[in-house]
């Protein structure tokens, strides 16, 4: 994966979530992934379109050479910037700096304890609160818009 400008995610078990993206994203692979109407993590707040590719369905997926063959350098090299903020994101740090304290019955650090020196404060619990008060802002809008024509 460190020496791949693209990494194939085909759907998992049962056409199930693949967690195949993670590895990708921290190798600075490209995720490709295989269904273009598959949900990605956390999709309603982070962008995966800046940091990966979807294939509009298996029928593309034997063009998938010239179609990576045609995404240019500076789209690669955009890509893979903002993938250095979008990878801490999905990492469950701050759960991790609990787990860490309460096994060795330490006091948790503000420093914390991090796989790869990415700061907890915008780990995957930051980044599942952004997705729930986004959606209580949604439903906050649409109950008051229900109200409205009430």
């Amino acid at each position: 994966m460190s020496r791949s400008d693209f990494c194939f995610v085909p759907l998992g078990q049962s056409d199930g979530d693949s967690d195949r993206y993670l590895p990708a994203l921290l190798y600075g692979c490209v995720p490709v992934f295989t269904a273009a109407t598959e949900a990605k993590p956390f999709d309603e707040v982070l962008n995966w379109k800046h940091v990966s590719l979807s294939l509009a369905g298996g029928a593309r997926v034997p063009m998938l050479h010239k179609l990576l063959a045609n995404i240019s350098d500076a789209r690669l090299l955009r890509m893979r910037r903002a993938m250095a903020t979008t990878w801490p994101r999905l990492l469950w740090t701050s759960l991790h700096v609990g787990a860490a304290a309460h096994l060795t019955n330490e006091p948790s650090r503000a420093d914390g304890v991090s796989y790869l020196g990415e700061p907890s404060e915008t780990d995957a619990f930051e980044t599942l609160i952004a997705v729930l008060r986004r959606r209580l802002g949604l439903l906050a809008h649409s109950e008051a818009a229900g109200a409205a024509h009430a």
